[in-house]
């Protein structure tokens, strides 16, 4: 791999965002940190990465607005002078559901994780087929938007759940300049209430093979999605979580035992 390739991760300043980002930088990418209200942990993740001798600098941005989406491709492109790889990684999750949901809770989850993708994607579109380039996008979405929906987290689920079903036409959409692929993990990082104690229950007991599928798994498959090979693909990656129905969320549903 070129060490010349980019890579921009939104929410990447820290969890999942940040060891995905970190990932693409040790397997040859330059990397743009993304944050908007974790401004300090992505300047000190870029800091990190620059000591261990990558490419790294952090960019602001509020995924909320299409004006700064469209500022935050231009910078990057600008910095690096390219841009080959846009991971959709942010997102905004709280506990919700159908009956108690606010229009302002479902504004922003929808703005952020579903439209900000969409305009990230065609800003970054309009900048590589300016510059007569190509690149892909990998969009991040969740597991249960694979037929294993439950009512916890309403209106976070609404925004993944248009995302998720947008890999293929996007794909087509954006084509030749733009391939577009999706990763749909489960269970990574403890979340919510959980303790360190409920997430390793949680983990052995939510899927196939006793252990999450972490966010190290997760870089390893957008790093291959990547790849030129793999167009409109979308890639469950979940150590079998998505084959156990629920009809709640696994941080829920499995509770360490209380003595």
């Amino acid at each position: 791999m070129s060490v010349d390739k980019v890579a921009l991760v939104t929410g990447s300043a820290k969890r999942a965002g940040r060891q995905i980002l970190e990932h693409l930088a040790k397997n040859g990418y330059r990397v743009a940190v993304h944050a908007h209200t974790s401004r300090d942990e992505a300047e000190t993740a870029a800091l990190a990465l620059q000591h261990a001798g990558y490419d790294a600098l952090a960019f602001s941005g509020d995924l909320r607005d299409a004006a700064q989406i469209d500022q935050l491709i231009q910078d990057v492109f600008a910095h690096f002078g390219r841009l080959d790889l846009l991971v959709n990684n942010a997102a905004v999750f709280w506990q919700d559901d159908f009956v108690d949901f606010s229009v302002q809770a479902l504004d922003q989850a929808w703005a952020v994780n579903c439209r900000a993708p969409i305009l990230l994607t065609r800003a970054f579109h309009d900048c590589a087929r300016a510059a007569g380039v190509t690149g892909a996008v990998v969009n991040v979405v969740d597991q249960k938007v694979k037929g294993n929906f439950h009512r916890d987290h309403f209106t976070y689920t609404v925004g993944k759940t248009a995302l998720g079903n947008l890999t293929q036409m996007l794909a087509i959409s954006a084509a030749p300049v733009l391939r577009i692929n999706a990763v749909f993990p489960g269970l990574m990082l403890p979340s919510d209430s959980q303790t360190d104690a409920d997430f390793h229950y949680a983990a052995h007991q939510s899927n196939l093979l006793g252990r999450v599928a972490g966010p190290a798994d997760v870089a390893a498959a957008v790093l291959l999605l990547a790849s030129p090979a793999y167009n409109g693909t979308d890639f469950v990656i979940d150590s079998g979580q998505n084959l156990i129905p629920v009809q709640q969320d696994v941080i829920y549903l499995h509770r360490a035992p209380r003595p």
